[in-house]
């Protein structure tokens, strides 16, 4: 149980750091946020009609980038899980690699004992 804690915990910060280096996601991010306040300032000067507007549009655009942080976040847990399965898979073939080697090292050792137990005749 401790063990698929500790690699839950890892596999969690993996992520969370692969995110963290995304400066691209967060230059975007940063912009959005920019464009926010700028938006707000445009419609806090108008009356109580553009007040109803600027609420919708508000909430529209907290829409967008909720759907834009999911598509950037699913992206980057793909890349990690890929990376992680390409090195599982390579362990695996490793591993099948040294039981194919141990197998051939038995069977040489099997005959080499039948070879030892057999009696041989002089003829």
């Amino acid at each position: 149980m401790r063990a698929k804690t500790i690699i839950e915990l890892a596999s969690l910060s993996a992520t969370l750091y692969s995110i963290a280096k995304d400066k691209e996601f967060f230059e975007r991010l940063h912009s959005m946020a920019e464009k926010g306040k700028e938006f707000v300032d445009e419609f806090s000067e108008e009356d109580e009609e553009g007040e109803t507007q600027m609420i919708q549009k508000l909430i529209e655009k907290a829409g967008q980038a909720k759907e834009e942080i999911e598509k950037k976040m699913e992206e980057v847990a793909i890349s990690v899980y890929g990376k992680m399965h390409i090195a599982h898979t390579d362990e695996i073939a490793k591993l099948q690699e040294q039981i194919n080697e141990l197998h051939t090292a038995l069977f040489l050792a099997e005959a080499r004992i039948v070879n030892l137990e057999t009696p041989k005749t002089n003829s």
